[in-house]
């Protein structure tokens, strides 16, 4: 049975890093968040949610005298990436299996951490933000890129926020949460961090098909949930502010916009 589950997170993995490699909206992002790092030849950079080493090998191409740890608690994710690293006859980059909440690694080890989308599948944030904080050097940097949702500014607005939660919830567990920038930047400023930059990005879509939106199957759940709840109201918004999913000619039209955010904090 063990192999057999080893099998099938392999195969995630490679539908992941297939999927991945089709985002081409958000290249300018994570080309915007490596370099926010500035990173020094010599630095020690962990990767959190490193996944099948994409970005980590990005990050490795910019430390020749320096090094890159990547963490995930996925075996198969892991797998992929450490076949990518001998393909390429990486030797500084290692990983490693574990958790955000309790990174195994001694106090002020890393002069930078990179997290990329990886945040809100975390169980505990909070606890997650603390172990970065504990991890880095004094005035070491923490940079992240991820998927936002609208401040909400009433009641329905909020609703609508808890509806497209719940159906990422669907497919990633009861862990998936959302941020609001503003959650963001007080989850950092609670642990310690004094923000340095808070970069709102909107990516546009308007296109045939779902292939290359990120989280795209998501995000027609969402419309397919409200639709199917009759929360009209809801939906309508939901269109207005996110996504709208059409069949013209036969073929699913997507026209909407979604917000990433890069935050850039320092350790005091």
């Amino acid at each position: 049975m063990t192999h057999e589950i080893d099998y099938q997170d392999y195969q995630m993995a490679l539908q992941f890093d297939k999927r991945a490699s089709r985002l081409g909206a958000l290249e300018p992002l994570v080309q915007a968040l490596v370099d926010g790092l500035h990173l020094k030849e010599d630095n020690r950079v962990l990767d959190i949610g490193t996944g099948t080493g994409r970005l980590g090998l990005l990050l490795y191409d910019k430390l020749p005298r320096g090094s890159v740890v990547g963490i995930d608690s996925g075996r198969g994710m892991l797998k992929l990436a450490s076949e990518k690293t001998l393909k390429r006859g990486v030797e500084n980059y290692w990983l490693v299996r574990g958790e955000a909440e309790s990174l195994p690694f001694l106090p002020q080890v890393f002069d930078s951490v990179c997290m990329m989308m990886s945040f809100h599948h975390f169980a505990n944030p909070e606890q997650a933000t603390r172990e970065v904080y504990r991890i880095l050097r004094p005035q070491g940097l923490l940079s992240s890129l991820d998927p936002v949702l609208n401040e909400p500014k009433d009641s329905e607005d909020q609703r609508l926020n808890e509806a497209v939660e719940e159906a990422f919830q669907e497919a990633h567990g009861p862990d998936f949460r959302f941020f609001t920038v503003d959650q963001l930047r007080e989850l950092y400023t609670n642990a310690g961090f004094s923000i340095a930059s808070c970069q709102v990005n909107e990516v546009s879509f308007d296109q045939k098909g779902i292939a290359g939106i990120p989280m795209g199957p998501h995000w027609n759940q969402v419309r397919e949930n409200l639709w199917f709840r009759r929360e009209t109201t809801l939906l309508k918004k939901y269109q207005q502010e996110y996504f709208d999913f059409r069949t013209e000619d036969g073929q699913v039209v997507v026209r909407g916009r979604a917000r990433w955010v890069i935050v850039r904090a320092v350790k005091g």
